[in-house]
Formats: structure tokens, sequence, C-alpha cells
């Protein structure tokens, strides 16, 4: 399945003025969030080189390595719901 385009930052502010609730709130701040850690993989990459043969400065590597190490992954326990989908069920959870 094809992602959709990303939301630009007036589609996202858009949405804030249209729905100005704490959820989407903490939906935005973890787009934002999450939009960052994807500028620093960009410096990473770019240090790299195109042929990926440089070496990234040290102190980079490591707060790149610590923001990743503290992303969800799949790897990670599944939610009720995603549990739930799983098992064939595909019932959904209001825990998460």
């Amino acid at each position: 399945m094809p992602h959709r385009p990303p939301l630009t930052a007036a589609r996202l502010a858009q949405i804030w003025n249209e729905h100005p609730e704490p959820i989407v709130l903490e939906l935005l701040w973890e787009i934002h969030r999450l939009r960052s850690t994807i500028l620093r993989a960009n410096q990473v990459r770019r240090f790299m080189g195109p042929d990926g043969t440089y070496n990234v400065p040290g102190p980079v590597w490591e707060c790149f390595n610590r923001e990743l190490d503290v992303e969800p992954c799949l790897t990670d326990e599944p939610t009720p719901r995603q549990q739930a989908v799983i098992d064939g069920s595909g019932k959904r959870s209001r825990e998460d």
C-alpha cells in the first residue's frame, strides 16, 4: 500500500486550528519529534558521504544511537489491539 504524501506544516497548522484538542496537540508533537529524528538521520547520512565510506563524528553517532534506542519498534511487545489482529480476532481494544 503506497504512503500518502507528507503533510505540510500549513496542513498540520490547519488540523490544529480545526481540532484544538489535547490529543491532537499530542499527535502533532509526535509528528514534530519524528520529523526531527528523520532530519538527524539525514545529517548522519550526509556525514557518511554518497558511498558510505566517511566517518561520522563520534558524538553525533552516539547521540543518534541513543535516540534510536528509545524509539518504539516492531520488535516491541504488541499492544492489545495489535495482538488481536495477530491472533486473527480483529477486535480492537481501547487500551492502546
